[in-house]
């Protein structure tokens, strides 16, 4: 572990998993092919770091290896390995290395849900001599990348007793083993009783594979799609990206061998990043994912509260020459920044400066000032400079801020060769901060070439303050939405509060804390947005319940929910909160779609989300921050069903959907084109009740019923198929 390692440990809290409404920030890839202090050859454990490459095909590995390149794993041109931390010259002088950077470390981001998106009307048909199955995910396979697994919690239980789980995969990034090598231990369905359980993370991953595919039929509180097979990959506490890009790659090669649709749900994101599209993510995914069938889903982030959210800042300094001023603040305190990791992205290529102020919060003074720092010209600049380090005062540029910090300032810079933008990034590591502290940093940032900048900070440590300092500003969460979810192959799942309220285990009514997640109905008011640089697109797609979910949770010594909510022999269900929660719901929303339609690409779900989500009161008052609107498993359907050009004959069971327009009508359609047929409504007993002709696969019945159970027969196409619904 060498210098970087030390100084960046205690900032790695950004690929988060975002519930509880905790933040989703992350390290991006690095302006150039080293990180900030790669330079840098003190070495503090051990000579071998891991690094991430990025390769084009004339890349020669040979001469790496008889060097002591250690290759880890590897998913088409992007290399995960380990290597002597004096091969960074060698790497970076590499024309064929097209990328290189250190793995990111992360750390932790239905009744109702289900009956409010329309999920329990894919789910209430009941099989009648097997002539319908009802909607829940069979046959579609649920990826999982997550960490805090419990692999035996009966949620992923079949009804019979069998796990779903069809792969369970427990990673170790290569910088978290004593060798260095990457570590991915596999167990089947049959070995899932004896499989480790992970206990980090509070059990985040359990809750949100529960709420993607939970199944208990004692317990109301089952998944979105019940019947679907799972990979699970978790991550323990330590959570690198290579383990996530293990986990996506594990969940496309099972569904490939089994040759069926996949939908996978990543809760973990990142603030930081251009915003634009581009990245190693994006890159792996192109290579990996097929033309359809495999959907990718990242949850937005919980970053979106404008109260309490400060990080991000834009400027056109086209338009306006003056610097842009701000301070570090620490994370949702407003206190001085013990660490802090910024950001900064040019539209284009033309470049900023910076300079670093010192403030005294006694008088609210500036008590310093350095000079502006070109990051393409400054002399001393290889890709790092390093402005302050106590431990070793001869190599700091300012030695001068030692009279007020004790730690390490760094800032690097240059144009990104994954988009060709300019970008400054900007580290601090300070010892003995806290909230009596008398002095905070701060900076300037001016472009004499007219720059068009976004600024980001690591969220879960650091916000953008002004301190009350003339001519300083506060941030804003306006850019953010995760940088994941920019990517052209995601989709992106922001958060609506669908519970106004919850009965815990001791029979507690709990009511929705509106004036912190917002009203009941509306938009999360910690749900992240934002737009995608370079188009007129806002991000998120769309939103899905977050707020007060209720899954399975795992339990150990610590039961890990915010309110317990049941428990079935000695499992238990409880509530969390955040995008986390979100976006396995949207996820399993799109296995049942998958279910009637396989070869669902993922331009057609981005389809299906803008003409088929609810757009609703909430929806029309919250501008950019909601997508299309509140996902609508049963509008989504029909959707794929009535407007899909390619929709053929569905295999040979004729299957009906059906939603209940008024007290008086219920919608049925069905999984056919073009067919003369009749819905019928029957009794129990089996006595006709009411029917409707329809020309199409759309027909209205009207009827004059009580509420209760009915039986309602579809014919069309020569079949028939016969559903028990519920008139309410």
């Amino acid at each position: 572990m060498n210098l970087i390692i030390k100084y960046l440990v205690p900032l790695m809290v950004g690929v988060t998993f975002v519930s509880h409404a905790d933040n989703m920030s992350n390290f991006q890839p690095l302006s150039s092919k080293l990180w900030m202090s790669q330079r840098f050859e003190r070495v503090v454990e051990s000579d071998m770091v891991g690094v991430i490459l990025s390769v084009n095909e004339d890349f020669d590995i040979e001469p790496y290896r008889q060097n002591g390149m250690l290759v880890t794993y590897q998913s088409g041109n992007i290399l995960y390995a380990t290597i002597p931390a004096d091969m960074a010259k060698m790497i970076s002088n590499d024309k064929n290395v097209l990328s290189y950077r250190r793995p990111r470390q992360a750390y932790p981001t239905l009744d109702v849900a289900r009956q409010v998106s329309g999920v329990d009307e894919l789910h209430s048909g009941v099989a009648i001599n097997d002539d319908i199955i009802p909607y829940t995910g069979r046959g579609v396979v649920i990826g999982i990348v997550d960490g805090g697994v419990n692999p035996q919690h009966i949620t992923f239980n079949d009804a019979q007793g069998q796990s779903r789980i069809k792969d369970y995969v427990f990673t170790q990034s290569a910088l978290e083993t004593e060798d260095y090598t990457f570590v991915a231990d596999h167990f089947d369905t049959s070995q899932m009783l004896s499989a480790p359980i992970d206990y980090e993370c509070e059990g985040h991953g359990t809750h949100t594979a529960s709420i993607a595919a939970g199944q208990c039929p004692q317990n109301l509180y089952y998944g979105v799609a019940p019947d679907a097979d799972l990979v699970l990959t978790t991550m323990g506490g330590k959570l690198y990206d290579d383990e996530i890009i293990y986990g996506i790659d594990a969940a496309i090669d099972y569904a490939e061998k089994v040759k069926r649709p996949l939908v996978v749900s990543l809760s973990l994101g990142s603030v930081l990043g251009p915003h634009d599209g581009t990245g190693e993510m994006t890159d792996f995914l192109a290579q990996r994912l097929s033309d359809n069938g495999q959907i990718v889903c990242f949850a937005a982030g919980n970053d979106g509260n404008p109260s309490n959210s400060f990080i991000s800042l834009t400027k056109n300094f086209s338009n306006d020459s003056q610097p842009l001023s701000t301070c570090f603040a620490r994370a949702m305190y407003g206190t001085p920044a013990q660490s802090a990791y910024m950001q900064v992205w040019s539209e284009d290529e033309k470049m900023t400066e910076i300079c670093l102020h010192v403030i005294d919060l006694d008088s609210r003074e500036i008590v310093y000032t350095s000079e502006y720092f070109n990051t393409q010209t400054h002399p001393q600049m290889a890709e790092t400079l390093m402005l302050l380090d106590t431990q070793m005062p001869e190599k700091s540029l300012l030695p001068e801020l030692a009279h007020y910090f004790d730690g390490v300032v760094l800032i690097a810079g240059g144009i990104s060769n994954q988009n060709g933008k300019h970008l400054i990034e900007l580290l601090t590591e300070f010892e003995g901060i806290d909230e009596y502290s008398q002095y905070v940093l701060g900076f300037s940032l001016k472009s004499d070439e007219g720059a068009n900048v976004l600024l980001e900070t690591n969220a879960s440590t650091c916000y953008f303050r002004s301190y009350g300092i003339e001519g300083f500003v506060n941030g804003n969460p306006n850019n953010s939405i995760s940088d994941y979810c920019s990517s052209p192959y995601v989709i992106s799942v922001g958060s609506w509060n669908a519970r106004n309220s919850v009965v815990d285990i001791e029979g507690n009514e709990n009511f929705l804390n509106e004036d912190y997640f917002g009203n009941h109905g509306a938009v999360a008011n910690y749900s992240s947005y934002g737009p995608l640089i370079g188009s007129d697109k806002t991000l998120p797609h769309v939103l899905a319940p977050g707020t007060n979910v209720v899954a399975a949770v795992a339990s150990g010594e610590t039961i890990y929910s915010d309110l317990l909510i049941n428990e079935s022999d000695g499992y238990y269900w409880g509530t969390k909160t955040g995008t986390s929660m979100a976006c396995p719901f949207a996820a399993g929303v799109i296995a049942l779609w998958l279910e009637a339609k396989p070869d669902l690409t993922r331009d057609q779900i981005v389809e299906i989300i803008e003409n088929s989500s609810l757009v609703d009161s909430a929806v029309e008052s919250a501008g950019s921050k909601v997508g299309a609107g509140k996902i609508d498993a049963y509008n989504g359907l029909k959707y794929i069903y009535t407007r899909l050009s390619d929709v053929k004959k569905v295999a040979t069971q004729l299957k009906a959907i059906v939603r209940q327009i008024s007290n008086c009508e219920i919608e049925v359609v069905m999984n056919v084109v073009d067919s003369d047929g009749i819905a019928k409504l029957y009794s129990i007993d089996g006595i006709e009740l009411a029917k409707s002709e329809f020309d199409g696969n759309i027909a209205r019945v009207s009827h004059n019923l009580n509420v209760g159970v009915y039986l309602l027969t579809v014919e069309a196409q020569s079949k028939l198929s016969t559903t028990r619904i519920l008139i309410k």
